[in-house]
């Protein structure tokens, strides 16, 4: 028996793509510039919008972009979670 969810994440909905949709591998090589927009305050769908349409639909690429933003957040520039 399956979980129930209070959002199923469909099938429909994964492979539906909207316009302007650049997909999983052109975020790769950018995603990390994403992030570093968005946390100096900066628009990120204004520098990448393909890449912003396409975080919305990607539950994949989600979570790919919260753990970057995670790790940004706690080490920062220098990769030391103490500040040292």
């Amino acid at each position: 028996m399956s979980e129930e969810r209070e959002n199923p994440i469909r099938l429909d909905d994964l492979l539906r793509a909207e316009d302007g949709d650049a997909g999983c591998a052109a975020g790769e090589d950018i995603l990390d510039q994403f992030v570093e927009l968005e946390l100096r305050g900066e628009d990120p769908a204004a520098a990448f919008p393909g890449t912003a349409i396409h975080l919305r639909s990607c539950p994949g690429c989600q979570v790919d972009l919260a753990g970057l933003r995670e790790a940004a957040e706690r080490f920062g520039d220098d990769g030391d979670p103490a500040g040292d």
